[in-house]
């Protein structure tokens, strides 16, 4: 049922961003071929969403209609073991070097945030909450 709700949501909003509800918003135009394929290894049942406010974007979001963290390592690295965390590590965090980073959280060995640009760089960041 969350997810008929999200989608309606976002019908609605791709609706009132391509202006059939109001003034028309800034669309980038896009060169032939994109937004490029795009895969979300972090959450194979993640559903694709094309963004073409701003640029040429796929965007990824889970079952329960929030981002998809497709960026997670799916495995651990060898002599580093996945811990159980009582909060999200990224939970309430801001990076301040790049606002637009997305947080990842990284439970292999700790309770460790990762931030990653849109263009799937990661980037080191101070978390500020």
């Amino acid at each position: 049922m969350q997810t008929v709700g999200y989608l309606t949501v976002v019908i609605l909003l791709t609706l009132v961003i391509e202006g059939i509800f109001g003034a028309p918003a800034l669309i980038s135009s896009c060169p032939p071929g994109r937004p490029r394929t795009s895969t979300c290894p972090g959450d194979e049942n993640a559903t694709c969403v094309s963004n073409y406010c701003g640029g040429c974007n796929a965007v990824w979001y889970g079952a329960n209609g929030r981002r998809a963290k497709c960026f997670r390592k799916s495995r651990c690295p060898p002599g580093q073991h996945e811990v159980q965390c009582l909060i999200d590590p990224c939970e309430g965090a801001t990076c301040s070097a790049y606002p637009n980073a997305t947080c990842i959280p990284d439970y292999c060995g700790g309770c460790n945030a990762e931030w990653f640009t849109t263009n799937e760089e990661q980037v080191q960041c101070e978390i500020t909450s």
